[in-house]
């Protein structure tokens, strides 16, 4: 059988292992020797994820060791998956004689000073920086070239790990001290570090394929991060580009430039920049597929193809590569990854972003912890120390970008909504908010034709169908009005079960009908009224004003078309 090989099929490259199933070839992945943990768990998913189990192979002991092992599977092609297989997939193409890149540029693919001398020998505008190993060489650079801020960083790395963005000298010499000698994403030690100029401006990803030298414009994304008391970057979106913008041109020419100054000939160019008032600059190339392990059928709703697909396409069929190199971009859908921010260290109990995220319509998977798994998180201070990850493609961009906005939103004010720490409603045991008059609230806001009462305890009320916990599914959808007046039984469940509670009370609502949540019941929720107002609002309610002299209330209207 004809193989294939993948260099570590980690994070989004282990969709190579299903498509060169596709093609009718045999999938082989080579792991290398690591001793990084987030490596290694990459590769625990990106295997339970492959329908296809591929044949495994290790790296040995030496390089000649590893080739001949490698050349017994007579590969037609080798790839790297993840950022851990770039140098060893360049070296073994070029000792077999595959399509592949020059493995005297591997210094500009996978350093990140290496890089930007590529740039600087190509006559391309880089990124002035230097290697040190110490405080005091660093701060030297700094004041060499009048840099008053700077960005420190491994030389090697992934996923914004290590990497500090310096508001003065100061915050440098700390970066500095704090970065060398310990371990980088690849778990090898950061003897040395870069220091380098801050650019400030928006930051982009171009992804781009090379086939036999020739390149082509995969995607365009574009990042949302911010700075982190500690002087990190963390990313908080990442969105797709579906129309290019004023300047965006500049961009893709500088980033297929980038390409042609690391000598680049054939796969997947992950790259990195920043756009600021002197224009396009390169941050880092990344010479594999783009991270956040992305299913595959996630980027062909987008885009129409993926990523690892098409790089496929283009080493193995070049001519077609070359017949299609000018086709114009266009995507399909809309598309965005939230990656959700850990706002301090914690011990969760419940992960209620499952309830939360399945009631967006733009949702198209949650990667987190399981519901009731508890797990304990640090501080969100690089994208390796996310608590999780939604997936989100809508054909409407004011869909996607309203559902992002609430989870953005509930995400910063209502955290407990997606991880639970437990405590967040533990102060009500102990109290007693009265039982909601449910006749009178029928009455004070015109509850008529069909109409739900969820209560603790089953209940006879006069133009009503009362309904518990227990028996909900008992009733139909298409209630004019749905009161949700819950208590202690809200007190007896986690906060997942408590939010899908609620959200299918919510479901019960016709097209045109209203949502009730009084007093008595909003008090038993997580952050009491605010709560049951973003609640409404993520199951797609429209929040109505508050009724003077009446009783206080949350209400909702639904419609949702």
């Amino acid at each position: 059988m004809r193989n294939i090989i993948i260099v570590e099929a980690a994070s989004t490259g282990y969709n190579y292992i299903e498509d060169v199933v596709r093609r009718g070839y045999n999938p082989v992945v080579l792991e290398v020797r690591t001793d990084s943990e987030d490596l290694k768990k990459f590769r625990e998913d990106a295997y339970a994820a492959a329908w296809h189990k591929p044949d495994i192979i290790r790296e040995c002991g030496t390089y000649e060791e590893t080739l001949e092992a490698v050349r017994k599977y007579d590969p037609v092609l080798i790839v790297p998956g993840s950022e851990d297989g770039v140098t060893l997939s360049v070296k073994l193409s070029a000792s077999l004689g595959l399509p592949g890149n020059p493995v005297d540029m591997l210094d500009a693919m996978k350093t990140k000073d290496g890089m930007q001398e590529a740039l600087k020998q190509a006559g391309i505008r880089y990124i002035l920086g230097k290697r040190v190993r110490t405080p005091e060489e660093g701060l030297a650079f700094c004041r060499e070239n009048k840099l008053k801020t700077a960005v420190v960083k491994p030389i090697s790395g992934a996923g914004s790990q290590g990497l500090y963005l310096c508001d003065n000298l100061d915050e440098v010499e700390r970066a500095i001290a704090s970065l060398v000698n310990t371990k980088n994403f690849f778990g090898k030690v950061n003897e040395e570090v870069l220091v380098q100029e801050r650019i400030y401006g928006d930051e982009y990803i171009v992804n781009t394929i090379s086939s036999c030298g020739r390149h082509r414009l995969n995607s365009v994304l574009r990042y949302k991060k911010h700075k982190t008391e500690e002087g990190g970057y963390i990313y908080d979106y990442i969105e797709f580009i579906n129309h290019l913008d004023a300047g965006h041109n500049k961009l893709i020419e500088y980033a297929l430039s980038v390409a042609d100054a690391i000598h680049y000939r054939n796969g997947m160019i992950h790259g990195e920049y920043m756009i600021d008032e002197k224009g396009p600059v390169l941050i880092e190339v990344n010479c594999r597929p783009m991270g956040c392990s992305q299913p595959a059928e996630y980027m062909d709703l987008i885009m129409g193809q993926h990523e690892t697909d098409s790089t496929l396409d283009a080493l193995l069929y070049p001519e077609a590569f070359a017949a299609r190199q000018n086709q114009p971009y266009r995507l399909q859908r809309y598309g965005c990854m939230k990656i959700l921010q850990i706002p301090e260290d914690m011990d969760a109990v419940d992960h209620p972003i499952w309830e939360v995220a399945r009631q967006l319509r733009s949702t198209y998977k949650i990667s987190a912890n399981a519901p009731s798994s508890p797990f304990t998180y640090a501080k969100t201070r690089d994208l390796e120390t996310a608590g999780g990850l939604v997936y989100m493609v809508h054909k409407y961009e004011h869909v996607l970008r309203s559902d992002l906005e609430l989870l953005r939103k509930t995400e910063k004010y209502y955290f407990q909504f997606l991880l639970n720490d437990g405590k967040s409603r533990r102060w009500f045991l102990d109290g007693n908010m009265g039982k909601p008059d449910f006749p009178a609230l029928m009455k004070e806001y015109n509850c008529t034709g069909a109409v739900l009462v969820a209560a603790d305890e089953q209940l006879e009320i006069p133009g009503a169908q009362c309904v518990t916990a227990g028996n909900m599914e008992n009733a139909h959808k298409g209630f004019d009005c749905v009161i949700i007046g819950f208590q202690h039984t809200l007190l007896e469940l986690n906060e997942s079960a408590c939010l899908k509670l609620i959200f299918t009370a919510m479901d019960l609502v016709r097209q045109g009908g209203k949502v009730i949540i009084p007093k008595n019941t909003y008090r038993y929720l997580s952050y009491e009224r605010e709560g049951a107002e973003d609640l409404m609002l993520i199951k797609g309610l429209t929040l109505e004003a508050p009724q003077p002299g009446k009783t206080e209330v949350v209400t909702g209207t639904n419609e949702r078309q």
